[in-house]
Protein backbone atom coordinates (compact mmCIF):
# COMPACT_ATOMS: atom_id res chain seq x y z
CA UNK A 1 0.00 0.00 0.00
CA UNK A 2 1.49 3.51 -0.69
CA UNK A 3 0.89 5.57 1.91
CA UNK A 4 -1.24 8.47 0.40
CA UNK A 5 -0.04 11.30 2.71
CA UNK A 6 3.49 11.28 1.10
CA UNK A 7 3.99 13.33 -1.77
CA UNK A 8 3.52 12.60 -5.80
CA UNK A 9 7.15 11.98 -5.78
CA UNK A 10 7.35 9.59 -2.80
CA UNK A 11 4.25 8.20 -3.83
CA UNK A 12 5.11 7.51 -7.61
CA UNK A 13 8.31 6.23 -6.08
CA UNK A 14 6.78 3.49 -4.00
CA UNK A 15 5.09 2.17 -6.99
CA UNK A 16 8.02 2.03 -8.96
CA UNK A 17 10.11 -0.22 -6.02
CA UNK A 18 6.76 -2.31 -5.77
CA UNK A 19 6.50 -2.86 -9.14
CA UNK A 20 10.50 -3.33 -9.52
CA UNK A 21 10.87 -5.77 -6.91
CA UNK A 22 7.41 -7.18 -6.11
CA UNK A 23 6.35 -7.32 -9.60
CA UNK A 24 2.94 -6.95 -11.80
CA UNK A 25 0.55 -8.37 -9.67
CA UNK A 26 1.45 -6.69 -6.34
CA UNK A 27 1.66 -3.28 -8.03
CA UNK A 28 -1.91 -4.06 -9.64
CA UNK A 29 -2.56 -4.82 -5.96
CA UNK A 30 -1.13 -1.54 -4.56
CA UNK A 31 -2.86 0.52 -7.22
CA UNK A 32 -6.30 -1.10 -6.59
CA UNK A 33 -6.18 -0.14 -3.03
CA UNK A 34 -5.70 3.08 -3.68
CA UNK A 35 -9.28 3.00 -5.21
CA UNK A 36 -12.52 1.64 -3.87
CA UNK A 37 -12.94 -0.54 -7.00
CA UNK A 38 -13.48 -4.17 -6.89
CA UNK A 39 -10.84 -5.08 -10.14
CA UNK A 40 -7.78 -3.97 -11.22
CA UNK A 41 -6.32 -5.90 -14.20
CA UNK A 42 -3.79 -5.52 -17.16
CA UNK A 43 -5.80 -7.02 -20.43
CA UNK A 44 -3.18 -7.76 -23.39
CA UNK A 45 -5.27 -7.11 -26.90
CA UNK A 46 -4.65 -10.29 -29.16
CA UNK A 47 -6.25 -9.52 -32.46
CA UNK A 48 -10.60 -9.34 -31.79
CA UNK A 49 -9.71 -10.17 -28.15
CA UNK A 50 -8.70 -9.20 -24.78
CA UNK A 51 -7.11 -11.60 -22.55
CA UNK A 52 -6.17 -10.97 -19.13
CA UNK A 53 -2.34 -10.96 -18.42
CA UNK A 54 -2.31 -10.20 -14.94
CA UNK A 55 -4.98 -9.52 -12.47
CA UNK A 56 -6.21 -8.55 -8.69
CA UNK A 57 -9.62 -9.09 -7.59
CA UNK A 58 -9.89 -7.74 -3.30
CA UNK A 59 -11.74 -10.03 -2.84
CA UNK A 60 -10.13 -13.02 -4.18
CA UNK A 61 -12.30 -14.36 -5.71
CA UNK A 62 -11.85 -16.56 -9.07
CA UNK A 63 -13.49 -15.58 -12.00
CA UNK A 64 -13.10 -17.84 -15.09
CA UNK A 65 -15.06 -14.34 -17.35
CA UNK A 66 -12.88 -12.21 -16.42
CA UNK A 67 -9.79 -14.29 -18.42
CA UNK A 68 -11.15 -13.56 -22.27
CA UNK A 69 -12.98 -11.04 -23.33
CA UNK A 70 -14.37 -10.22 -27.26
CA UNK A 71 -12.84 -6.26 -27.76
CA UNK A 72 -16.39 -5.24 -29.08
CA UNK A 73 -17.98 -6.10 -25.90
CA UNK A 74 -16.00 -4.68 -23.74
CA UNK A 75 -15.38 -1.48 -22.52
CA UNK A 76 -11.94 -1.33 -23.16
CA UNK A 77 -12.70 -0.49 -27.09
CA UNK A 78 -13.64 3.04 -25.97
CA UNK A 79 -9.97 3.38 -23.78
CA UNK A 80 -8.16 1.68 -27.12
CA UNK A 81 -9.93 4.07 -29.51
CA UNK A 82 -9.40 7.48 -27.08
CA UNK A 83 -6.33 6.27 -24.86
CA UNK A 84 -8.55 6.54 -21.91
CA UNK A 85 -12.39 5.91 -20.95
CA UNK A 86 -14.49 6.00 -17.54
CA UNK A 87 -17.77 5.40 -16.59
CA UNK A 88 -18.88 5.59 -12.68
CA UNK A 89 -22.49 4.10 -13.59
CA UNK A 90 -22.85 1.80 -16.50
CA UNK A 91 -26.70 2.08 -16.12
CA UNK A 92 -27.04 5.63 -16.21
CA UNK A 93 -24.33 6.75 -18.81
CA UNK A 94 -26.22 7.75 -21.95
CA UNK A 95 -23.03 6.97 -23.87
CA UNK A 96 -23.59 3.20 -23.15
CA UNK A 97 -27.38 2.57 -23.80
CA UNK A 98 -28.68 -0.37 -25.29
CA UNK A 99 -24.82 -1.75 -25.34
CA UNK A 100 -24.87 -5.95 -25.32
CA UNK A 101 -22.27 -5.69 -22.02
CA UNK A 102 -24.55 -3.25 -19.80
CA UNK A 103 -25.53 -5.11 -16.70
CA UNK A 104 -22.28 -6.95 -16.48
CA UNK A 105 -20.06 -4.28 -15.34
CA UNK A 106 -21.13 -1.11 -13.53
CA UNK A 107 -18.00 0.87 -12.91
CA UNK A 108 -15.14 1.09 -15.17
CA UNK A 109 -11.80 3.35 -15.64
CA UNK A 110 -9.26 2.48 -18.76
CA UNK A 111 -5.76 3.19 -20.02
CA UNK A 112 -4.54 2.39 -23.38
CA UNK A 113 -1.13 0.41 -22.91
CA UNK A 114 1.34 1.18 -25.73
CA UNK A 115 4.27 -0.78 -26.33
CA UNK A 116 7.67 0.91 -27.40
CA UNK A 117 6.99 1.40 -30.92
CA UNK A 118 4.03 3.21 -30.36
CA UNK A 119 1.10 -0.17 -31.43
CA UNK A 120 -1.77 -1.26 -28.82
CA UNK A 121 -0.49 -3.58 -26.08
CA UNK A 122 -3.80 -3.75 -24.48
CA UNK A 123 -5.31 -1.66 -21.42
CA UNK A 124 -4.64 -0.92 -17.72
CA UNK A 125 -8.45 -0.88 -15.95
CA UNK A 126 -10.03 -1.36 -12.97
CA UNK A 127 -13.63 -2.06 -12.99
CA UNK A 128 -16.41 -2.96 -10.79
CA UNK A 129 -19.83 -4.45 -10.17
CA UNK A 130 -20.97 -1.50 -8.15
CA UNK A 131 -21.12 2.19 -9.22
CA UNK A 132 -17.66 3.59 -8.02
CA UNK A 133 -16.13 6.95 -9.23
CA UNK A 134 -11.67 8.20 -9.33
CA UNK A 135 -10.63 10.69 -8.12
CA UNK A 136 -9.52 13.42 -10.81
CA UNK A 137 -5.89 13.25 -8.58
CA UNK A 138 -6.04 9.61 -9.15
CA UNK A 139 -6.33 9.41 -12.49
CA UNK A 140 -3.52 12.41 -12.83
CA UNK A 141 -1.60 9.53 -10.72
CA UNK A 142 -2.36 6.39 -13.24
CA UNK A 143 -1.65 8.64 -16.12
CA UNK A 144 2.20 9.04 -14.45
CA UNK A 145 2.30 5.47 -13.44
CA UNK A 146 0.75 2.85 -15.37
CA UNK A 147 3.00 3.70 -18.46
CA UNK A 148 5.28 1.78 -16.47
CA UNK A 149 4.10 -1.85 -16.59
CA UNK A 150 5.06 -1.62 -20.23
CA UNK A 151 8.88 -2.08 -18.80
CA UNK A 152 7.88 -5.38 -17.71
CA UNK A 153 5.54 -6.32 -20.24
CA UNK A 154 6.93 -5.22 -23.58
Amino acid sequence: MIDVTLDTTEQHDAFCRALTDRGIRSALALLNDRTSFRFTAIYKLVGSVLRAQHAYDRTSEYRTWLMVVPLERSFCQYAVERGEFMTSSVSEDPRLANRPYAGMVEAYYGQLLLRPDGTPYGTFIHFDLESRSIAADEIDFLRETVPLFMKQLA
